[in-house]
């Protein structure tokens, strides 16, 4: 193998190193979103923000079962794996741009349903799942609709301070949270973000190491055909 080849080989080994973190970076944030929302899951609008949340958390590990592939064909120089690699990295690859086109592109939409979600567990407060706007409120550290104030005479639940007192909080540390609409929506921008911008270097990342993969099989595959001559 030439010198052209073994830095091929191993700049492939480091690329997929940093698949391996990508993917459990993402595994960890698409966990970490679903995990808030799924107090919500009874109400049929999470649909929207539960896919997302799944799709992240299936690319995170479907990236960390592939460069774990990557790694092993580019030291083993096994012209099969690297071919594998390649299409599974190609399908990735396409995978992860319709995720970051969607997000770009349904990104207010997607709020909207946020928002939604979050009037109607405002509305259902005095029902049986009036649980849901604590676990919103603990979760988000927001109080009320649009801020405190939407209690008005009503005792202010404790779940809208991190010190309650005799099961309830008062108004007066309350009053300095945000509205949940408000903190949801603030939320939901952060992770967008994180999606649309550190979604497009990973993809820029893995075309490298795509184009790279398939050098380096082609290359395996003509030194096999040499050594049968």
């Amino acid at each position: 193998m030439d010198c052209g080849a073994v830095f091929v080989k191993y700049v492939l080994f480091i690329f997929n190193i940093l698949f391996v973190i990508c993917g459990i970076l993402l595994i960890t944030f698409g966990s970490i979103m679903v995990s808030t929302i799924k107090d919500f899951t009874s109400l049929d609008a999470t649909f929207t923000a539960n896919s997302v949340a799944i799709i992240i958390l299936t690319l995170g590990c479907l990236i960390f079962v592939v460069a774990f592939l990557g790694c092993c064909g580019a030291i083993r120089e096994n012209a099969c794996f690297l071919t594998t690699y390649s299409v599974i990295m190609l399908v990735l690859l396409i995978s992860q741009l319709i995720l970051i086109i969607f997000v770009w592109v349904e990104h207010v939409q997607i709020g909207q349903s946020l928002e939604k979600i979050v009037e109607t567990i405002w509305d259902q407060r005095k029902s049986s799942d009036g649980i849901l706007l604590d676990t919103m409120q603990r979760t988000f550290k927001c109080c009320g609709l649009h801020n405190a104030a939407d209690y008005l005479s009503l005792t202010v639940p404790a779940s809208c301070c991190d010190s309650p007192t005799n099961g309830s909080c008062s108004a007066a540390t309350a009053v300095f949270r945000p509205g949940c609409l408000s903190a949801v929506d603030d939320v939901w921008d952060t992770n967008a973000n994180i999606i649309k911008y550190a979604g497009l270097g990973v993809t820029a990342i893995e075309l490298v190491a795509f184009i790279f993969a398939c050098c380096l099989a082609n290359q395996t595959r003509n030194n096999a055909r040499r050594q049968n001559y």
